[in-house]
């Protein structure tokens, strides 16, 4: 292993010298953000001057001056000229004017020579007056307002954008900090393309030579530029030693690509691709992951490491494509598909398109018209579940029309209509398939006003269901005809409700400069009762009720489970604002109250077996934004049919700078209501209750620690959890990472893997990515503000 360090170490530093900006969108420049790397940079502080140079003016002065009329002048002590962005200073100045194509300036002696865009020093030059050319030897060189420098036996300016060295250096690290630089034979470095070519490269770190190139193409600047990207490397406990090298081809202004061969010592050697697109109507993205042999892979599947969750595959890969196209005022398309060879595959091998937590991928397609009064939309979905036996389980729709129709052109009143034909199939042997039509005419009249609004709706449900497949379904269930499928069902379902909202606002008499709001809401909904235990749950799912959701019609997703409802859900909501009108606090308390069970069968769900009417379901929202660096945010909700809180979370999140970051958070959820919620045949046994903190904490000007530690308390263990240093100066940084992601669970035990991760960076070679962000990223609980 030892004799492998430094080839590793020369990989890794060869690959961050290509590494170039363009791969990253939104990242910050190449700049040091630091001030203090900065401190010795020239600047060019004067106006800039655009135009011909040969017909701007020359102004100098010297201590003293000789003219040889009319072809030369000798300037000579404290020589200083000017002309348009350029500035020379040198012991001597000769101008030589007689040939008029090119008119030349001999500088002698402390020569310094500066314009918008670099600063050159040295004790002999000569400069073409006519197009602004210079020579000079020996010297030495700084980039204007940015880190970048060198020296050279002999420096050339040409065309007022090529800086050419002779037996030159380049380095990013500020004046008398030489921790690395590059040396090479011939050094060219163009201003306009943001890139310096090097022959015969030598990078040192201090005086160590570390590698020799017979050639190296770096970016300097923002530009996109084809080459290799910043490789990552990292360790983990099962894939041992992870490394990839990702390779940019920029193929023009509006296509690119990106080739990371990845070297997994474990598993094999992986192919990651990615092409992105833009035209004139829209734009996408294209990627396709390939590895051909997984070994690790293999040897799990044999051992049933995961239990049975195991595909018959040799091969692993991964295809994403997502692309929106307007193709005109009417007419868009939009795809997003994603599929993976296997159940396993987002748990082994990290993709940025295949989540590991959503627990399903999914192909969807869909082409839309709309106009004034109509949007029309005809889609395509099926899901790739990532759990065995899921995809006897979950419906696809194949296809799916959507119409919705609108009139608002009747006065008062408000005219609307939602259409939708869909085609649910499975392959479940003995799982029902349906064609459903449903059509939704509905009437709206509003009155408001500044301080109130009071919404008036009435409408009819009208669902067709040819259901197919029903015999195989309806002998497997044996508890005397319940939820028996009918082939042919029409459920006609009227709907009303009426919905007001009144706003008080006064100025707090306590708190100089703020406005409170006080906002009562109550909604009346009645749905009357039909029996829906002939129709087949295709695309119905119970969803949450925080403080919204009290005031959604429906408790269901979907049309196949449409409940009975004759409630009121009322509720208030304070807030306060500051004198700049922003909103500083706010706190929601609500609840519904059932005057008649709410039910779509006689057969309810375990939640409304327990109870009929009264006061259900209970829930609060709040946030305090106590300063500009503090926030607080938390819901609770709380179920009377099981007697307790279903659902809860608070976060509390402290971040004075964007160097600093402190998030504490815990979430609750009670088994009883997932199981009811879910669709999972997996049952729950104990609650999640789960409490968290994460930062990034400054320890010096150079060196952050980023960590995060996610505890589950009612199982008494770590649900995640990592910690890292991040260090970064003026000329370079490294990142440092070991963390402990839970990867599954086998009989309630669960299963973690231990990642070790090193990254390095070069800072002024393109831009460099956020390190810190990238860290925060880590695991299955990822950071996501409180601030937004």
């Amino acid at each position: 292993m030892k004799k492998l360090t430094p080839s590793f170490i020369a990989i890794a530093i060869t690959c961050t010298l290509y590494n170039n900006s363009s791969y990253a969108i939104n990242l910050p420049k190449a700049e040091s953000n630091n001030p203090q790397c900065l401190i010795d940079v020239p600047i060019f502080d004067r106006p800039l001057v655009n135009g011909d140079i040969n017909t701007l003016p020359v102004e100098a002065e010297s201590n003293q001056f000789e003219a040889f009329y009319p072809n030369t002048a000798i300037y000579q002590g404290n020589v200083l000229i000017e002309q348009g962005n350029r500035t020379v200073k040198a012991d001597k100045v000769t101008i030589d004017t007689q040939d008029k194509n090119y008119r030349t300036a001999k500088l002698e002696g402390n020569i310094t020579y500066q314009d918008n865009l670099i600063k050159m020093k040295g004790n002999n030059a000569l400069i073409n007056l006519n197009n602004n050319d210079t020579n000079m030897t020996p010297g030495e060189y700084h980039l204007v307002d940015r880190l970048g420098r060198g020296d050279a036996d002999e420096m050339k300016l040409e065309n007022n954008r090529y800086v050419i060295l002779k037996n030159g250096s380049y380095t990013s690290c500020p004046i008398n900090d030489s921790t690395w630089n590059i040396k090479g034979t011939t050094v060219i470095h163009d201003r306009d393309e943001q890139l310096l070519e090097v022959w015969n490269a030598v990078f040192r770190i201090g005086k160590v030579p570390v590698l020799y190139s017979p050639y190296l193409q770096l970016p300097t600047g923002d530009k996109r530029r084809s080459g290799l990207l910043i490789p990552n490397f990292s360790y983990d406990s099962v894939d041992g030693i992870d490394f990839s090298l990702p390779i940019y081809w920029n193929i023009a202004p509006n296509y690119d690509a990106t080739f990371t061969p990845r070297v997994l010592q474990q598993r094999g050697i992986q192919l990651q691709t990615e092409f992105r697109y833009l035209n004139e109507i829209g734009l996408g993205t294209l990627a396709f992951d390939w590895l051909q042999h997984d070994a690790q892979y293999g040897e799990d599947r044999d051992k049933k490491l995961n239990g049975n969750n195991y595909d018959n595959n040799q091969h692993r890969w991964l295809f994403h494509w997502e692309e929106f196209q307007l193709i005109n005022y009417n007419w868009r398309f939009y795809a997003n598909t994603t599929r993976v060879s296997d159940n396993q595959y987002s748990n082994d091998l990290d993709s940025q398109y295949a989540s590991e937590t959503d627990g399903y991928l999914t192909q969807f397609y869909q082409a839309g018209y709309n106009n004034e009064n109509w949007d029309v939309t005809l889609g395509y979905r099926h899901f790739q579940p990532l759990y065995t036996g899921g995809k006897d389980d979950l419906y696809q729709t194949q296809p799916q029309l959507d119409i919705h129709y609108y009139n608002y052109d009747m006065g008062p009143l408000k005219f609307k209509t939602f259409s939708q034909i869909s085609h649910f199939i499975t392959s479940g042997n003995k799982k029902p398939r349906a064609w459903r039509s449903h059509i939704e005419p509905t009437l709206n009249y509003t009155l408001n006003n500044s301080w109130a609004s009071v919404t008036t709706e009435a409408g009819l449900m009208a669902t067709h269901y040819n259901q197919d497949n029903i015999k195989k379904h309806n002998e497997s269930i044996t508890n005397n005809d319940k939820n028996k499928l009918d082939r042919n069902v029409n459920r006609f379902i009227p709907k009303f409700s009426i919905d007001g909202k009144v706003v008080f606002e006064r100025d707090m008499p306590f708190i100089e400069g703020y406005t409170q709001t006080l906002e009562p809401r109550v909604k009346y909904t009645y749905i009357p009762y039909r029996n829906q235990s002939n129709i087949g749950s295709y695309d119905s799912t119970l969803l949450q009720f925080d403080y919204t959701g009290l005031f959604r019609d429906q408790p269901y997703s979907g049309l196949d489970r449409i409940a009975s409802t004759n409630n009121l859900a009322a509720g208030v909501t304070t807030r306060l604002y500051d004198d700049n009108k922003l909103e500083k606090f706010n706190f929601s308390i609500g609840q519904i109250t059932y005057f008649t069970k709410s039910k779509t069968s006689e057969h309810n769900n375990e939640l409304d077996k327990n109870s009929d009417t009264g006061s259900i379901t209970w829930a609060t929202d709040s946030f305090w934004q106590v300063s500009d660096d503090l926030i607080f945010r938390s819901g609770v909700q709380y179920d009377t049919r099981i007697n307790t809180i279903s659902l809860a979370n608070t976060i509390f999140e402290y971040r004075p700078s964007s160097e600093k970051l402190l998030q504490l958070s815990y979430r609750y959820a009670n088994h009883n209501y997932i199981d009811t919620v879910s669709n999972s045949n997996t049952y729950y046994k104990q609650d999640i209750s789960q409490a968290g903190v994460m930062t990034t904490w400054p320890l010096s000007q150079t060196v952050n620690a980023v960590g995060s530690y996610y505890y589950d308390v009612k199982l008494g263990q770590t649900a995640d959890g990592f910690v890292g240093l991040h260090y970064s100066d003026c000329c370079w940084g490294m990142t440092v990472q070991y963390g402990r992601k839970l990867t599954d669970w086998d009989r309630n035990e669960s299963k973690y893997e231990n990642k070790f991760s090193v990254n390095f960076e070069l800072q002024g070679l393109g831009r460099t990515s956020d390190a810190k962000a990238k860290m925060l990223s880590f695991g299955k609980l990822p950071y996501t503000t409180a601030f937004e």
